[in-house]
Parts: C-alpha cells; structure tokens; sequence
C-alpha cells in the first residue's frame, strides 16, 4: 500500500504527520510513505527523520483580497499542477493531510484523481486549509467534537492528535540527571514553543526574580533559540543580588521532551494543540497562557477545553506583566489535591492512542494498486 502524508508550515502540523507515519509502519512495516510538502520545517526535518519527501510550491491565502491574494492564488495553482503530476507518477492509495497551506494543492490533486482523501485537524477551530479540502475528504480527524460543527465534511472521528511514542515515553531520572534538576524539588515546565515566546518568556524571568529565594521550587525553561542568551543573562543577574535559591534552567529547545514532561510537577505554556495533547496524555496539571496572534483565536479555544474540565488554569498574555502569573504558579504549588484533581481531569482528555486510531483510518482509505517500482527515496523536488 503506498500513502503520501501532507502538512507543514508549522511543527503543530508537522508532528502529528510523523506520528501517523510511524504508526502506519509499526501496523504495515510494508506501507510505502510520501511526504509532500513546502519549504519550511517539513523540508529540513522530514529528510533527517530518514523519510521520503518531494516538495511542491505552495503559499498561504491571505483573508483580504489584493496582489498578495492573486500572488498566493497562482502559486497554489503551481502547486496543483506539481501534485497532480506527482500523484499520477507515484499512484498511492490514500492521501492523508494534517494542516498547513502544503495540503490546499495536495488536497485539491486528490480530488480530481479520485483519491481517497483524509484529514487530520488538531485545533478546536479547523484551519483555513482543512476547512477547504474537507468537503472532498471521506473522514476528518478531530481533536474534539467541538470542531465538527465548523466544518463541511462527511465524516467526522474524534481520535485526539497523533502523538509520537517519543513524547509518551519519558525517564524522571534521565531527565533530572541531564538537565542538573533536584528531584526533591517542585519542577515547573515552560515551553513557549520550538521558537520560544517573548513575553512568556520574560515572564518567567519575572517570576524567577520574585520567587528567586523560594528553595522548595525549580524551573526548567525552554526558551526557543532567538532568547535563550538573554533568558540565561537575565538569571545570572540574581547573583547580584542572592544568591538566590530558585533553580532556573534554561535550554533553547528541550530535544527529548518526554523526560521533561517525566521531570514536571506543573506545565507553564501557550495553548498550541499538540503540546495540550502531549500535556494531557501525561496527566499534568498546567497553566495556559494562548497566543494572542493565533490565527481566528484559536490557542484560547484548545485553553478552554482544559480550563472547563479542571485541568488547567488560565493566564491571558495580557495579564504576564502583573502577578497573575505568580500567584497561580504559588497557589497550585501550595495545593496538593488541586494539583491531582487537575492532573485527573487532563488525563481524562488524554488520547495517547491516537497516532494508532488514525493509522487504523488511514489503512482503511485505500486497497493497494498492485506493484509499483521506483519509489523516490530521500528528497524529491517536484516541478511543473
């Protein structure tokens, strides 16, 4: 059976592509996997992960109309002829897109060829491109029942997000030991994103400075590459003043995010869909601070699911520079049994299964074409 997986842009999109891929493989070690995408973090990190990929033209479509629309119009008509040329060469059986601008040419190529097309979405409120292929798609994966009603589709599954098992499968001590952590300390995760988030970021700075002599507490901070040297700078300047007792960790990217979320007491993030999968499938109570650029708002809407069942406390960007931040992070730290009537509550949404439901969706999509020769291997450039 051959599957070409499409999505992008962002490691929102991205990863949940990963980890439907690598379910297919553990179900089917003789499934023959495409990823189809642009040039952002999919062109870089697909090829590393040893898998076979072709890019093809694709550009967001802005909500206004003008030359910026026209110009993102005809490159998404490029990038059609690119996937229809591909899908006639490489004949899968079933096109599964996860999100991302890549996925309107994709989408749109299946189509018209007639095949079978599903739909992974990870947000409470559908993105534009999965809200414009999922008329053709015979289901769409939803993280909630709450997305269904924003979307034109046939079919709707509620799987939860495909997660990878790397997420899932972390060690307290691997991670205590390599990040230097105390494990008789309380440990608060932030993760702002792969790119950090400055006025989360800053933030944390804050309340590291107001609770820099509070020695039953330690941070362990993911910062994002462009602020990890003034995060770090920033810490360094309580030895003016301390030394303080706080412990505050500061990486740029966490590498092996399962042993920091096998290290956490409490989670301190935006509301991105995927880390709300990882977070609940952990079962970790978390403070939720959404990104107010978000496109159509929807960090705050993946909050509020948490928020209303108990499993989280949230925390507007608006709010960062008060002491809203401060007083959740010490009320929750203060309180045992909230801490694990939330971490029930986040379980319960936990769906650390999901990468297999929709690989078992995916399997059933298509019958295989018979044999075929010359699967690309490594990068593939697709031109019309």
């Amino acid at each position: 059976m051959r599957i070409i997986i499409t999505g992008g842009g962002t490691g929102g999109h991205l990863f949940p592509a990963l980890a439907i891929a690598e379910a297919l493989r553990r179900r089917r070690p003789e499934v023959e996997i495409l990823f189809v995408g642009g040039d952002r973090i999919e062109a870089r990190v697909v090829p590393a992960e040893g898998w076979p990929f072709a890019r093809i033209r694709a550009r967001g479509l802005p909500r206004r109309a003008g030359l910026a629309a026209a110009s993102a119009l005809a490159i998404t008509a490029v990038g059609t002829l690119q996937a229809l040329r591909l899908l006639r060469r490489w004949r899968p059986d079933a096109v599964v897109a996860t999100g991302g601008y890549v996925c309107v040419p994709v989408g749109c190529a299946a189509a018209l060829l007639g095949v079978p097309l599903g739909v992974q979405e990870q947000n409470l409120r559908p993105g534009l491109a999965t809200r414009l292929i999922a008329r053709w798609a015979k289901w769409v994966s939803i993280p909630h029942p709450g997305a269904a009603e924003r979307l034109r589709a046939r079919r709707t599954e509620v799987t939860g997000i495909p997660l990878r098992r790397r997420a899932l499968e972390g060690d307290r001590e691997q991670g205590m030991n390599r990040w230097g952590l105390d494990p008789g300390r309380f440990t608060l995760l932030v993760l702002g994103g792969s790119q950090g988030a400055l006025s989360l970021n800053r933030a944390v700075c804050r309340l590291g400075d107001l609770l820099m002599f509070e020695s039953g507490l330690q941070i362990l901070h993911q910062t994002g590459t462009e602020h990890a040297h003034w995060v770090r700078r920033e810490i360094g300047h309580r030895e003016h003043i301390g030394p303080p007792t706080l412990r505050h960790v500061a990486v740029p990217f966490l590498d092996d995010i399962a042993d920091a979320y096998a290290c956490a007491d409490l989670v301190l993030s935006r509301a991105g869909a995927c880390t709300l999968a990882e977070v609940t499938a952990w079962g970790l109570p978390s403070i939720l601070v959404p990104y107010p650029s978000a496109a159509e708002g929807h960090q705050e809407d993946n909050a509020e699911v948490l928020v209303r069942a108990g499993a989280a406390v949230l925390v507007p960007d608006a709010d960062l520079g008060g002491t809203s931040l401060v007083a959740a992070v010490q009320a929750i730290m203060a309180d045992p049994p909230r801490r694990k009537r939330m971490a029930d509550a986040g379980r319960a949404l936990g769906r650390p299964d999901a990468s297999g439901v929709v690989a078992d969706l995916v399997l059933g999509l298509g019958t295989p074409n018979g044999t075929h020769d010359g699967a690309p291997h490594g990068e593939t450039e697709v031109r019309a």
